[in-house]
């Protein structure tokens, strides 16, 4: 029973792998509390900056101005530094469906020789029984044959 739930959820994770991948990704790309600070001055300075005409106020309008430019700079700066945003897009969601299908490979191979569960006897799956049961007995699923139909099924689903 337990290698059935394990195949199952395995199966369905190498598919949906966005499941796991995206909170991880948002918990990683948070604001940090320093650009937090850094947009709300932004903000407030722009408020303050709407508040003034520019044609009878130019020179403390260039001044906010100047000062929006240089925190939005820095921002940016503080950015790229802490962005790694290729190597994390790509290596988490990729990496983490290569562990998920290494572990199901691995598992395929070492119960590929026992039946992950047995069907009645008076069930007969005459065309596709060899198919489902391949390695195994009559009337008995192989760990191979569940692991496709649910990655098939898990497919079908859109999450």
């Amino acid at each position: 029973m337990f290698l059935l739930i394990i195949s199952t959820l395995l199966s369905f994770l190498s598919v949906h792998t966005k499941i796991i991948t995206n909170p991880v990704m948002h918990w990683m790309n948070r604001v940090s509390k320093e650009e937090k600070t850094k947009l709300n001055e932004i903000k407030a300075l722009q408020c303050a900056q709407q508040k003034l005409s520019m044609v009878d106020n130019f020179v403390e309008y260039s001044k906010i101005q100047r000062k929006i430019n240089k925190l939005t700079e820095s921002l940016k700066e503080s950015k790229s530094r802490n962005s790694n945003d290729f190597f994390l897009k790509i290596g988490i969601p990729y990496g983490l469906r290569i562990i998920i299908i290494s572990m199901l490979i691995i598992l395929c191979l070492y119960y590929r020789g026992s039946p992950l569960f047995y069907l009645e006897s008076s069930i007969n799956l005459f065309p596709f029984g060899y198919f489902i049961s391949f390695p195994n007995g009559r009337n008995s699923v192989s760990f191979h044959f569940w692991v496709m139909c649910c990655t098939a099924f898990a497919r079908l689903i859109k999450l």
